[in-house]
């Protein structure tokens, strides 16, 4: 690492660099996920999450334009962006920035009748956004099973399921994954994993999203 940092550390994406496939291809096998999508902050993987989120579900589940959800629960942290800033049950964390950014209502953490609830009652949610332990909120940690019944649920109801590992991932509570602790023994993964924060070792800002090809390929130049 530290003779890589003498020669490069962060380029535009826009620059081809004989790094960054590499780095796509570890992280990709590493995770087993097929395509990584790289960014600088937490807030800017989750906002990539949530743009994928949305236009999949524009696309493909046909939710008409302007439209869709994203459902996130109470107590999330994922940033402090204005729409991240807003987009939250702590009352000081939007004050005085709105108008805050609609499209993500929000349901009660560990509670998995409430988000059903929201789910059957609106045909238009593109993924729920969890973070598999929540960290700002004070370390919170799910009813064992519960993230297996978020994914479930977003079977049962033709969305996406991200999983907010930028805090909690990478190693970070004995697992590779937080979401490992209720998915890894049932052979599943959520669909889109947000990193951060360990995924350079503190090194260097450094993010991202990982995905199949299948759903990160809805993504088109520029986007």
């Amino acid at each position: 690492m530290y003779a890589q940092a003498r020669t490069l550390t962060i380029s535009s994406r826009s620059i081809c660099n004989a790094v960054l496939p590499e780095t796509t291809r570890f992280v990709c096998e590493f995770l087993g996920y097929e395509q990584f999508g790289a960014a600088s902050s937490g807030v800017e993987a989750c906002e990539g999450a949530v743009k994928l989120a949305r236009k999949w579900g524009h696309l493909v589940k046909g939710i008409p334009e302007d439209c869709a959800e994203v459902v996130l629960p109470t107590g999330v942290f994922w940033g402090r962006s204005i729409t991240a800033s807003g987009a939250s049950s702590d009352p000081l964390r939007g004050k005085n920035l709105g108008p805050h950014t609609p499209g993500f209502p929000l349901v009660p953490y560990n509670e998995l009748d409430a988000l059903e609830a929201h789910l059957q009652s609106n045909p238009n949610v593109a993924a729920v956004m969890y973070e598999p332990i929540q960290g700002e909120a004070g370390t919170v940690v799910p009813d064992d099973g519960f993230l297996k019944g978020v994914y479930d649920l977003t079977r049962k109801y033709n969305c996406l399921l991200i999983a907010d590992e930028v805090q909690a991932g990478l190693g970070r509570t004995g697992h590779l994954l937080a979401a490992d602790h209720d998915l890894k023994q049932y052979g599943l993964k959520p669909d889109i994993l947000t990193l951060g924060k360990a995924l350079s070792g503190g090194m260097t800002p450094a993010s991202g999203i990982v995905a199949d090809a299948e759903l990160m390929q809805c993504f088109s130049p520029g986007d």
